[in-house]
């Protein structure tokens, strides 16, 4: 199978472009995968508004997706046309000290698919088959397509080791903290979940997906046993700092686009614990699959737009609105019934 195939390229600070590229030939030990959906992430955001991550220009972007195998590679011994499929995204060096720990996610030179080498934001992409993650047949593959951000909640929650009895707040509505949200109440189920928001959009949905207490700013005095930071900027650290309980853990999960200076002796003198949150390991990935197949977890709210390839403009500039009116926006390569 060769020829042509559509896809978005990222060519500069807030410059991608629908194009038409060289589609990917499969090596022996990898498979052809037409992608069914793909995500835009928080980190692509960070992509098209700072130039972060990206070694290549120009690049197909992004790497949340869900996809059905066309092709299977010679070598490649447990997958074969036909299959559902969602990716791991991560490009680790293998040999770092995290790497040789059996932590990838912690790798000194962590990378992720759309910004070292070509992403799914495409019709096809290739993958090596240990990269697979595979999903049960008849899944449904709009939600599958939040594989990748469910499995960093998976991975936060676990981080935060929750309990029924937590009193719990998440600063940020985005993606991440709504997903934690939902991931919080239904699997853990945490007593108390309080979020933080700027966006009368987001705030709504979170309380939808079960936040008990939704806010646009902290009680003064309110504190909280244990705290997410999924925002990124320098006053939402303070504030997650000065509102945990002495004791308590502050949980960071964000990317900060930019260094800064913060009060470390709050944290010496509450002795606050910060823990630093990143990304997910495979394991949480197929058990992400596995709550999405199963219908354990109802990511649909956060699903607020699906568009072709072609609209990749709109949706960017959408999702970088200051007042937030989207969640999840997908591409739905094929642009049939979007």
């Amino acid at each position: 199978m060769t020829g042509e195939m559509k896809a978005v390229r990222y060519y500069g600070i807030q410059d991608v472009r629908f194009e038409t590229v060289k589609r990917p030939v499969p090596a022996p030990d990898e498979v052809l995968i037409r992608i069914a959906y793909a995500g835009i992430c928080g980190s692509d955001l960070h992509i098209y508004n700072k130039g972060m991550f990206v070694e290549t220009i120009p690049e197909v972007m992004g790497h949340e997706f869900v996809g059905q195998i066309q092709e299977a590679g010679a070598e490649v011994k447990d997958f074969q046309a036909g299959d559902l499929v969602a990716g791991n995204p991560m490009v680790t060096c293998g040999s770092c000290p995290g790497c040789r720990a059996g932590l990838p996610n912690t790798c000194g030179s962590l990378a992720f698919i759309g910004e070292v080498c070509q992403g799914c934001f495409a019709e096809y992409i290739t993958m090596k088959e240990e990269k697979l993650i595979r999903l049960k047949p008849g899944a449904d593959l709009k939600q599958a397509a939040l594989t990748e951000p469910l499995a960093v909640a998976l991975n936060i929650c676990e981080m935060a080791e929750l309990t029924p009895e937590d009193d719990l707040a998440i600063i940020g509505a985005g993606p991440i903290g709504l997903l934690t949200v939902l991931t919080a109440k239904t699997l853990y189920n945490v007593g108390s979940v309080t979020v933080l928001g700027r966006s009368g959009f987001r705030v709504k949905l979170a309380k939808r997906l079960g936040a008990d207490c939704v806010l646009s700013a902290f009680e003064e005095d309110r504190q909280y046993t244990k705290m997410i930071e999924a925002a990124g900027k320098q006053e939402t650290l303070q504030k997650a700092i000065s509102h945990t309980a002495p004791g308590g853990s502050v949980y960071i999960v964000s990317i900060f686009k930019e260094q800064f200076p913060f009060d470390i002796n709050a944290v010496v003198a509450s002795q606050l614990r910060l823990i630093g949150c990143n990304a997910y390991e495979k394991r949480h990935l197929k058990r992400a699959a596995e709550l999405l197949s199963d219908g354990r977890l109802d990511v649909s709210p956060l699903i607020t737009d699906v568009v072709p390839l072609e609209a990749c403009g709109q949706a960017f500039k959408a999702l970088n609105e200051k007042e937030k009116t989207q969640a999840k926006i997908l591409f739905k390569p094929d642009g049939d019934s979007v």
